[in-house]
């Protein structure tokens, strides 16, 4: 598989980094580069690792660039040692943690509730102990946190989250032992909810969000605009595969008749829950790796949207390769996934008509992207 190639730059293209951890960190790559020359390589990786797979799109739509200071989900390694509370990022290509006091990447109220965090875990984080504390914005301005690496319960661990909770404004705190293991709620103020066009999902502990909310209307003005390209109205069925929270799914409803496909049982839950409130909106928990959507059941679609996770939906596409459905809309995370996927696509007489570049992954090599197919 062709990966994206490691950065190299001459001095003229080079800025001071704005960030004073940015030698460190691990999550900035690309902050010492000038913005003009940043954009364009971004845009011309992605163009060469796609003629490197001889896909070429008929139309290369303007790119979307997300501005800084606008991530509303930020995932930050804690340890507590001797007393104090060390938190941060990994450092580049490694496990070993870089301390930081601030990052310019989050929204002003994400940032406000980080700056409180090392003093209000003191009394959750045991010494020598490493977690990983996940904070995400919902609606109305109300933050969920999930800590991965806790799972104790108790009367007074119980007081210490509602104490935790209340020093930064987290209207919901979970805890799970590990990374695979179920979030289980510790206090909940309010449940996190996200609307998305005309649906309103309750959300689970640690459901995924886009990055940022501008990243999230580029999306899904890009998945939209693709699907204009075919003549559709509100009788017409769209399935919408590893639909998450119904990000796409909700803005879809407002013109199509949609059925909305999860593997993550939890999203898929809220979003039958939501579900029960449209006629024209229904919903499955279902491992699209596992069992993707076979040629039978893809008949009648007028459209596809797919939104993967990283290792894409190679299965998915061979199906879709074999199917008659006249109009696909991928987007992804991961361009040399896409890239895969794609060729699998255009294998089965699939016309690549359009990418569009949407970066809010902002000063890392990281971006998103949106393909339409049309057969």
């Amino acid at each position: 598989m062709t990966r994206l190639p490691e950065f190299e730059f001459s001095p003229a293209q080079m800025q001071m980094p704005p960030c004073p951890h940015f030698e460190e960190c691990g999550s900035c790559q690309l902050q010492h580069v000038k913005a003009d020359v940043y954009q364009d390589w971004k845009v011309q990786r992605l163009k060469e690792l796609l003629a490197e797979n001889n896909l070429v799109a008929e139309e290369w739509i303007d790119p979307v660039f997300v501005p800084v200071g606008s991530r509303r989900r930020v995932t930050l390694n804690v340890l507590r040692d001797d007393g104090n509370v060390i938190m941060g990022y990994n450092k580049y290509h490694s496990h070993e943690l870089a301390p930081i006091d601030q990052c310019l990447l989050l929204t002003p109220q994400l940032s406000r509730i980080v700056s409180v965090l090392p003093d209000a875990l003191t009394k959750i984080a045991h010494k020598g102990q490493a977690i990983e504390v996940m904070l995400q914005e919902a609606d109305d301005g109300i933050f969920d946190c999930v800590i991965t690496g806790l799972d104790e319960t108790g009367s007074r661990q119980t007081g210490e989250i509602a104490s935790f909770a209340e020093k930064c404004s987290l209207a919901r705190v979970s805890f799970r032992k590990d990374t695979f293991a179920e979030s289980i709620t510790q206090i909940a103020v309010q449940t996190p909810r996200k609307t998305s066009g005309i649906l309103c999902v309750a959300l689970p502990a640690g459901a995924f969000l886009q990055p940022s909310a501008a990243g999230e209307t580029a999306l899904v003005n890009a998945v939209m605009n693709g699907l204009k390209r075919q003549k559709t109205g509100k009788k017409d069925k769209i399935v919408d595969l590893f639909s998450g929270c119904g990000t796409f799914a909700g803005s879809m409803l407002e013109k199509y008749t949609v059925h909305a496909v999860e593997g993550d049982w939890p999203m898929a839950s809220s979003l039958i829950e939501a579900a029960k409130g449209h006629s024209r909106f229904s919903a499955e928990v279902r491992d699209l790796i596992k069992e993707p959507l076979v040629t039978r059941e893809l008949r009648d679609f007028k459209a596809v949207v797919f939104d993967p996770p990283r290792a894409g939906a190679k299965e998915q596409s061979q199906m879709l390769a074999k199917s008659d459905v006249p109009l696909l809309v991928g987007v992804s995370c991961n361009p040399s996934t896409f890239a895969r996927d794609a060729k699998i696509l255009v294998s089965g007489g699939y016309k690549l008509r359009t990418i569009q570049m949407i970066d809010q992954f902002i000063w890392s090599s990281h971006m998103e992207l949106v393909g339409v197919f049309e057969k």
